[in-house]
């Protein structure tokens, strides 16, 4: 009987710890879920990792590929950067973008 008792004991608290809230987040919407870490510090939950970094480098290089460009007078795939900069500041007509997809 001993053995037993002490199985359903142990099963007993395993299961609380399986089910139990203690020491965790409580559920909330994933906007305040950075205040929530905060509040409670938990290291493991770490916020996602942005794209802002690869993005900027993007561009950067983008930025310096144009200047370039327009330095030297170049043309890449028949496009030169007097073509590029007509195509940027082109005024375009939203209504007629979204009829084309709608």
């Amino acid at each position: 009987m001993e053995t037993s008792e002490k199985r359903r004991r142990k099963l007993l608290e395993q299961t609380r710890a399986l089910y139990s809230d203690k020491g965790k987040i409580p559920a909330v919407h994933p906007r305040y879920g950075a205040a929530y870490h905060r509040i409670y510090e938990q290291e493991e939950a770490a916020m996602p990792k942005g794209t802002f970094g690869i993005r900027l480098l993007l561009c950067c290089f983008l930025f310096t590929f144009f200047v370039s460009l327009d330095r030297q007078g170049q043309e890449v795939m028949d496009v030169s950067s007097d073509q590029i900069q007509e195509a940027v500041t082109q005024d375009t007509d939203l209504a007629e973008v979204l009829g084309n997809y709608l």
